[in-house]
């Protein structure tokens, strides 16, 4: 007998189901028969199969027919379009004939007289055929699904599918598309309760198993609601064979390649979903492997390479007949999950070849067949159990501890973030986001709105809250969570509660869930292990294979996790990406005064006070909450406007009404104190005991101003690394922040920090607390004694960064003599650029209590006491202050000259400083033989162009030109600027001095155009230097107005006047001598336009001023005197 060739086999549908299987049979190979040609009956052999539809077996059968010995010719309309269908008349109901085979088809008869215990489903690959593709190659042409697993598993029902994956047919299809198609068809042939729940075993080559696992990802999240038969589907689905399974790409250059002739080929798109590296199949695989890790899963690869494409030019066709290519390599066909839960098998075939078996002993084949014997004989009772799991399973509901805020305020833009990115990730993969920022800013209370949101708009989540400050707390609500979902074994004292609820929260069947990582703030508590709960654990090895807390966070895609924490490090390590972090920051002002609002009452005449009051607090939430609960129980008699008068009196009383423990806000944890000061005094002792330098780094910036404290203040001694590893948990638990202004980063290239003030009130307590505070103050005297320079022009931008913080230090104690020492270094330095900046009051003050500490310690005749003394004489000489100035400088001069010698260049500034108050006291010949001798000696010691030198020449040219000495002054004052220019520059202070004292002698000598011009130098400086306030910009404008008036341009001169007057007065008062010349300017500009009365009052003024300060023998005064007297002589001739 010769051996049978296989032949085509062709699917027939709409045979009627009414009829018995041996007469349909029958009709059908008489419809056959009568359709052949007479030539083609004797070499065609016909063998028909008679089969239950996949759809609806009561009402249509389905038929397998193979033709061997050639295609019927009524057929070949088939050959030219294989998608299409044949219809054919049998009797009177039409058939038709495919060898598409598209949708499900079953492909043997189950045994009768046994129930069937699983649906099958095979799913081809990409340019595959649903019958043909696992069809063997032999002569017999086994097709092994319908030949072999007939008789292997007879109570199966074996289905094939088939969908249109031709890559030369100009589908459009993705993925998605794909998906679809195949939830659909089975919605339809699993369409009842039985069905539904019956046992499910899936075949899938290839691209086939890319469909598959998006089917199962999008299956878990369906609700029953949507449709009970998807909803089933991944409960149902007990194990799968995969064959090939491209799960992270597949070769497709030699396709590309076929599909280069036609432009923008619809097949493109696809490829680029399925190609290597398709960041779509990477996203489908972590949702696909987290959702399997409890099914059957058998992974067969390929260990033959596959032939790529190449066209064929003689018969115009591409054939398998290139470079040969691992289509699908092992690491993209296997999901390398365990190998309880995955088995990995290698078979000896190519690409194509992997899925079609011969022979029942093909290696290939007994494997596949003892996996599915394996399926068939477990799945009953574990798919049952799934299904009355799911029956009994307690509906989804919340574990917030806290009732819902129903004057909730603000925040709105957060929600949205975590909304935001939630969604984000929702379709791809599990999510997690953190809340982070200082302890008491409404992160907790953030995440509680959210939690009861995500309850209204998607019912059927569960939320979970679990509070996570230490590991015991973190058990406790994992037992929780197991009682509240009815979870099986909970109540065995020997389990793993951990392990238990961690494996139900992995399972997709029980639906989407969200977990309130609440309090995670310490990292340790989730480095630590189950063992450890007694206290914070240590991340250590431990025996029998335990896990630290971390790990029972599943990261699954059916959950996502909100942290809140205040540690930035904790929060990442737990969420992974620092772009899941959202920063909480104090309210904004108005949402701030909303939230105290909802608290209290607050009328229209306190409205100011609530506003200041939400500022004082610093819009810090758990402080608003925590003040309107002090208001609240004490009204009437304490109101918003007490309260704030109250704070504002004291830090004493800041600290005690912030730490007050009277009222507890139902919605905050019992273990978490309501004071806001104590909140972060938890923080500190957490630093503390993690992170000594911390801790003192922390101690240091609190002694300083709370804003803009520069890197280089805190170094203390450390490294740069040392300083980074002690900042960051600072930072991290936004107890401090780095600094935003930009200009002092450009100024001084460096970073700054700032910190709240109330965090800065609290460390302050907790050192008092501790009994530190004294140390920190004296390390702060110290370095700021190093820091501060010496308030010299050059270094003025560090000195107004600086100030803030040198004001702070020199406010604390000294009960030393060291201590003593750096706080007179201290304020002698601040006090000297105060007096550059005009501030002479303050700068007085400072010099004084300088001066007097260092005479104190060091003696009166120490170089550092005279420093002080000359120092203080020049600040009492700004001030108008002569006489006690020109003390201090004969003093400091007395000294220089018994402890350094008449030469030396620091006796010789004492020489020339009393020359200067000599010259503002009127003795003007007094005044120029202190300058004489002051140059005489600094061109010797320093020479000819020294910024001494050139200071002692122009300061001698003034006083030469107070006397009349013009010519001699204006030479005097053109070499001082022609050196300033040349040695420190044309914009520097000095330089600006000498343009203004030469404008002075010019306008003296008559020379008004070229002062004018000198004087709008001087003042255009000083303005862009010194800035429109500081006392030498107003004598700047003095003299422009002077010269202005010189030359009648009077309505320019007023003007200059009046600002003088008016800058002179807010900046030195009303009776310092430089007002009092701004006074006797804008007398003698009225009195030139004969405006008798206002110059009448302004000379009576200035004169008087004059004869207090100055002294009636003053020739200012005098000089004052014979001017109004003039006035009153022109006004009685009047």
């Amino acid at each position: 007998m010769a051996a049978r060739r296989k032949g085509l086999v062709y699917r027939v549908t709409g045979l009627p189901g009414d009829q018995p299987e041996d007469a349909l049979d029958a009709r059908l190979k008489t419809a056959i028969n009568d359709n052949l040609l007479e030539e083609e009956k004797p070499n065609i052999n016909i063998t028909t199969a008679i089969l239950p539809s996949c759809y609806d077996n009561e009402q249509e059968k389905v038929a397998l027919v193979e033709f061997r010995g050639g295609l019927p010719a009524f057929l070949s309309e088939l050959v030219a379009d294989p998608l299409g269908d044949w219809q054919v008349e049998m009797d009177e109901t039409d058939i038709s004939f495919d060898c598409h085979f598209f949708g499900f088809t079953q492909i043997y008869m189950p045994k009768p007289d046994a129930p069937i215990v699983a649906d099958i489903i095979a799913i081809t690959g990409l340019d595959g055929h649903a019958y043909g593709s696992w069809r063997g190659k032999g002569n017999l042409g086994r097709m092994w699904l319908r030949d072999f697993l007939s008789k292997d598993l007879p109570c199966c029902r074996t289905m094939i599918y088939g969908y249109n994956s031709k890559l030369l047919s100009h589908g459009i299809d993705t993925i998605m598309d794909y998906g679809r198609e195949l939830l659909e068809e089975i919605k339809k042939v699993r369409n009842t309760e039985e069905l539904r729940q019956r046992p499910l075993f899936f075949i899938a080559h290839s691209f086939g198993g890319i469909i598959l696992a998006h089917c199962l990802v999008k299956a878990v999240q369906t609700n029953e609601d949507d449709h009970p038969t998807i909803s089933s589907l991944y409960k149902a689905t007990y194990g799968m064979l995969l064959f090939a399974t491209p799960h992270k790409g597949l070769v497709v250059d030699d396709i590309q390649t076929m599909l280069a002739g036609h432009d923008n080929h619809p097949r493109n798109a696809l490829l680029e979903q399925i190609r290597i590296k398709s960041d779509l199949l990477a996203f489908q695989l972590a949702d696909f492997k987290n959702l399997i890790r409890d099914r059957k899963v058998v992974s067969f690869y390929e260990t033959e390479q596959t032939r790529q494409l190449e066209f064929d030019s003689e018969i115009r066709r591409w054939k398998r007949t290139g470079d040969f290519v691992t289509a699908v390599d092992a690491d993209s066909a296997l999901l390398q999950l365990p190998d309880h839960t995955e088995e990995k098998i290698p078979l000896d075939a190519d690409h194509s070849m992997i899925v079609k078996f011969n022979t029942k002993n093909d290696r290939g084949y007994t494997s596949a067949r003892d996996k599915l014997r394996q399926f068939e004989l477990d799945a009953p009772s574990v798919v049952a159990a799934r299904f009355l799991r799911v029956q009994t399973r307690p509906k989804p509901s919340s574990m917030v501890p806290f009732q819902r805020d129903s004057a909730f305020v603000g925040r709105e833009d957060i929600l949205a973030k975590i909304c935001g990115k939630h969604k984000q990730a929702a379709s791809q993969n599990h999510s997690r986001v953190a809340l982070v920022g200082l302890g008491g800013v409404g992160k907790s209370q953030i995440a509680i709105e959210y939690a009861y949101r995500v309850r209204e708009s998607a019912s059927q989540t569960w939320v979970f809250w679990v509070h996570a400050s230490n590991a015991a707390r973190f058990e406790q609500a994992f037992r929780e969570i197991a009682i509240k979902i009815q979870l099986p074994g909970r109540d065995d004292p020997k389990v793993d509660i951990l392990r238990l609820v961690y494996n139900w929260l992995c399972d997709e069947r029980n639906g989407r869930w969200l977990i309130i990582l609440d309090n995670a703030d310490d990292d340790r508590v989730f480095s630590s292990y189950p063992a450890d709960l007694g206290g914070v654990g240590q991340a250590k090895e431990q025996p029998g294979g335990a896990m630290p807390l971390a790990s029972f966070l599943p990261q699954t895609a059916n959950g996502w996790i909100l942290v809140t924490s205040r540690d930035l490090r904790t929060a990442v390590n737990l969420v992974g990406v620092r772009r899941n972090i959202i920063w909480v920051e104090p309210m904004a002002e108005e949402d701030a005064l909303a939230l105290l609002k909802t608290r209290v009452s607050i009328g229209e005449y306190c409205e100011g006070d609530a506003r200041a009051l939400v500022q004082a607090l610093e819009g810090i939430p758990l402080a608003v909450t925590h003040a309107a609960a002090y208001i609240g129980v004490r009204e009437p008699r304490i109101t918003v406007s007490a309260y704030l008068e109250l704070f504002r009196e004291s830090e004493e009383n800041q600290a005690y009404l912030l730490n007050i423990q009277e009222a507890r806000d139902l919605r905050r944890d019992g273990s978490v104190p309501d004071a806001v000061i104590t909140t972060w005094q938890i923080s500190f002792e957490q630093i503390r005991a993690t992170n000594s330098a911390a801790a003192d780094l922390l101690s240091l910036m609190a002694m300083f101003d709370r804003q803009g404290i520069p890197e280089h203040l805190l170094y203390n001694g450390k490294s740069r690394l040392q300083f980074e590893d002690a900042v960051a948990p600072l930072t991290s638990f936004s107890l401090v922040r780095m600094q935003t202004r930009k200009q002092v980063r450009q100024q001084l290239g460096e970073q700054s920090f700032e910190m709240h003030s109330l965090v800065q009130l609290s460390t302050k307590k907790w050192l008092e607390l501790h009994q530190r505070v004294d140390k920190w103050q004296k390390v702060s005297l110290r370095i700021m004694a190093t820091a501060f320079p010496n308030g010299q022009y050059g270094t003025w931008a560090a000195c107004q960064q600086l100030l803030p913080h040198a004001r702070k230090v020199l406010s604390y104690p000294s009960d030393n003599e060291q201590v003593i020492i750096n706080r007179a270094r201290v304020a002698d330095n601040t006090a000297w650029y105060l007096r550059h900046m005009g501030e002479y009051a303050a700068a007085e003050g400072m010099s004084r209590s300088a001066m007097k500490a260092r005479e104190t310690i060091l003696g009166p005749e120490h170089l550092d006491t005279l420093t002080s003394i000359n120092k203080l004489g020049s600040v009492l000489e700004r001030q108008g202050k002569y006489e006690e100035a020109g003390a201090m400088h004969r003093q400091a001069l007395e000294g220089y000259e018994k402890v350094l010698g008449p030469e030396h260049p620091d006796t010789l500034t004492s020489v020339s400083q009393l020359g200067s108050v000599l010259s503002r006291q009127g003795r003007y010949e007094e005044a120029e033989a202190m300058h004489r001798q002051a140059l005489e000696g600094y061109e010797k010691v320093l020479g000819p162009e020294h910024p001494d030198t050139l200071t002692s020449v122009s300061q001698l040219g003034s006083v030469l030109e107070r006397q009349g000495k013009y010519e001699e002054a204006e030479a005097m004052h053109r070499r001082a600027l022609e050196g300033y220019e040349k040695v420190l520059g044309p914009e520097h202070p000095d330089t600006l001095t000498s343009v203004s004292q030469l404008g002075l002698v010019l306008e003296s000598q008559g020379k008004y155009e070229e002062a004018e011009a000198m004087h709008r130098r001087d003042l255009e400086g000083y303005e862009k230097v010194l800035g429109p306030e500081h006392p030498h910009t107003l004598t700047s404008v003095s003299h422009l107005g002077s010269v202005l008036s010189r030359q009648g341009k009077y309505e320019g001169a007023e003007a200059m006047h009046r600002r003088d007057l008016e800058g002179s007065e807010k900046v030195l008062g009303p009776e310092h001598p430089d007002t009092l010349t701004s006074v006797y300017h804008l007398a003698f500009l009225f009195h030139q336009q004969q405006q008798y009365e206002a110059a009448l009052e302004l000379y009576k003024r200035a004169y008087s001023g004059y004869k207090q300060t100055l002294g009636p023998g003053h020739p200012t005064t005098i000089a004052c005197f014979d001017h109004w007297s003039s006035l009153i002589r022109e006004m009685k001739h009047a």
